[in-house]
């Protein structure tokens, strides 16, 4: 057969920055932070992120004044003085040594308490200069909060479970109507998930399970319990949080049995549950905004991928763009209507699509008026019926679960199976609810590489890839030509496709073959050849994303020309080393959003607007 003419109409590099986006945004200098609390530039360091992360929760979280608050605050010891990070004062007092109230000390996350320098001694003569100070907190490799007591005529600090909140003179008692959503989760999760894995011997991905199971129960808790379970007192013993928890967790296994085998415990000891507890008990991982309960999450799951089948994450911005162009190709009530649209990733890893899919179904359905719990019961309605995954890694199958629970639901549509195996040798509950020709999106970024090299011949019989333009059947394929195949096998005739492919598919004169019967298969609607930092530091393969529309029978034997989007998005957000790539002024100024957060130089979001502009002009939707 010959090639239709596809002719490209778009092509995204570098969008100017105009007057209007000068008005929401704000530039510093490179190597600089601003502090969240005086607004000042400070010098951008580990440690300093992490204060400033700190010095957020302050305000966001526990609802201090900026005002009452002071960074670097100095304390007089003696004749020497010394710098206090963070300092909140007994409010609306002057910010002298005599007021202080609260005393806070942060290190980087790897300083331990025990540390001779940096430790708890560190904060010890800070408590013991400042008379007044009646609470202190330290974060460093763990979050841990103190009153100040006196021994023998000596000041000094017993362990609490937290400071107390604004107004308040005790540490807090936690109820569904005092919990606050996170703003500093990352660290949170990170801190607990290496808590586990340093105090109880546990390997990385056992500890990972465990404090799963406690962010499930803490989910649970706040969406179902009369009253809220998952707190600890500083007056109670561990054996009553255990009990509390435990009779949650048996709820939670029978909520979700496809998760939990139903025969599991919390296997931690007392003195890690206590201060998980303890580092949790204060947020509403229900309210927590999604970007951020998304980012910690994958913080922790990170560390626990492997990649010795070609598993990392899709970044977010990946899924997102890929999600807004597929989505723009429907009616935007299709899309938000329970039953209306199915979609699909056969290979769904940490669920990094899904979730975008989630996200955006959330921000149309608040665009129709909904909200709060309206809007909250109509995203899980739409999940549960719209969305849908498969994966064969049973570990990575739990992970995104647990992702959808955290995001909205949809997490008893993802199962545990081989996508590229003969159906018929499925699980009874995959088969019925997984069929061919069923959905309206597929959209997937399945594993690459010559290394996981197909070659049951089981497997490879039921594909058309393997016999075409071949003398003789192919005896093995790399996975990702297989899942091409596969995923037309799920989409219904003029449903979409959305895949995630090394750029050897598209230009390898070797592959010519697969091109052609690709585009004897769909309709090719989008190209984007993504940057070569896209899936950097995990693995440099070139990439590009394809969205096709499958053809129906009788459309596979006409040759037409037609036009379609392709894009060339030069930046994605980060280096070839993983770290951010921050938007910067002509003269090299860091610029900020509203949030006052660095605004990372992404052309992706960039690609969607113009692929909706090209859809509308198209009237394609």
């Amino acid at each position: 057969m010959s090639y239709p003419a596809i002719k490209g109409c778009e092509k995204v590099s570098e969008r100017k920055t105009t007057d209007d986006d000068d008005e929401e945004l704000e530039v510093i200098p490179a190597g600089k932070i601003k502090c969240f609390i005086t607004g000042k530039l400070r010098k951008d360091t580990p440690e300093e992120r992490i204060r400033q992360d700190v010095a957020r929760s302050l305000v966001e979280e526990y609802g201090y004044e900026k005002s009452d608050i002071e960074v670097e605050f100095s304390v007089k010891m003696g004749r020497a003085r010394k710098r206090a990070d963070i300092v909140i004062f007994y409010e609306k007092k002057a910010h002298t040594q005599e007021n202080a109230y609260i005393i806070i000390e942060v290190k980087t996350e790897k300083v331990k308490p025990s540390d001779r320098k940096e430790g708890i001694n560190q904060l010890k003569t800070y408590v013991a200069a400042c008379l007044n100070c009646s609470f202190a907190l330290w974060v460093g490799n763990e979050r841990l909060a103190f009153k100040i007591i006196k021994v023998k005529g000596k000041r000094d600090i017993e362990e609490i479970s937290d400071i107390p909140k604004r107004g308040e003179t005790t540490a807090p008692r936690y109820t569904k109507g005092t919990l606050v959503p996170a703003v500093e989760l990352k660290q949170v999760f990170k801190r607990t998930h290496n808590y586990i894995y340093a105090n109880q011997g546990l390997q990385k991905d056992k500890a990972f399970e465990e404090l799963q199971k406690l962010i499930f129960i803490k989910v649970y808790d706040e969406q179902y319990s009369p009253r809220l379970q998952f707190y600890i007192s500083d007056d109670e013993e561990t054996s009553d949080l255990r009990e509390r928890l435990t009779e949650v967790f048996k709820k939670v296994q029978s909520r979700y049995k496809y998760i939990f085998k139903g025969d599991e415990k919390i296997e931690l000891n007392d003195t890690i549950l206590r201060y998980i507890a303890k580092e949790l008990q204060r947020f509403s991982l229900v309210e927590t905004e999604t970007d951020i309960k998304g980012e910690a999450y994958e913080e922790i799951v990170g560390p626990n991928l492997r990649g010795d089948r070609g598993e990392f994450f899709t970044a977010r911005n990946v899924c997102k763009m890929t999600i807004g162009m597929l989505f723009s190709l429907f009616p935007e009530e299709k899309v938000t209507s329970p039953g209306a649209l199915k979609l699909l990733d056969p290979a769904v890893g940490t669920g990094g699509f899904l979730i975008a899919s989630v996200q955006k179904i959330k921000q149309l359905t608040e665009k129709r008026g909904f909200k709060y719990d309206r809007l909250r019961d109509l995203v899980r309605e739409v999940s549960n019926t719209n969305l849908f995954g498969i994966d064969f890694n049973p570990f990575l199958v739990k992970v995104a679960q647990m992702n959808m629970v955290m995001h909205g639901d949809g997490s008893a549509n993802i199962f545990q199976t081989n996508s590229l195996e003969n159906p018929s040798n499925w699980r009874d509950d995959v088969k019925n609810a997984i069929k061919f020709e069923e959905f309206d999106i597929v959209v997937t970024n399945p594993p690459f590489g010559t290394q996981a090299l197909i070659d049951n011949t089981d497997i490879l019989d039921q594909y058309e890839l393997t016999k075409i333009d071949a003398k003789s059947p192919r005896t093995s394929l790399p996975p990702e030509q297989l899942f091409i195949e596969r995923c037309l096998d799920f989409l219904k005739p003029g449903g979409f496709l959305g895949i995630v492919l090394p750029d050897s598919i598209l230009s390898n004169p070797g592959l010519t073959w697969i091109r052609k019967w690709i585009l004897k298969k769909t309709y090719m609607i989008a190209s984007v050849d993504l940057p070569g930092e896209t899936f950097e530091p995990h693995t440099g393969t070139q990439t590009s994303i394809l969205i096709l529309k499958k053809k129906k029978t009788e459309q596979e034997k006409i040759t037409e020309d037609y036009e379609a989007f392709m894009a060339l998005p030069e930046k994605v957000g980060h280096d070839r080393r993983g770290n951010p790539l921050i938007k910067t002024t002509p003269d090299g100024k860091r610029i900020l959003d509203t949030n006052n957060n660095p605004v990372l130089d992404d052309h992706l979001p960039i690609v969607t607007q113009k692929f909706e502009e090209w859809v509308r002009r198209k009237g394609m939707a």
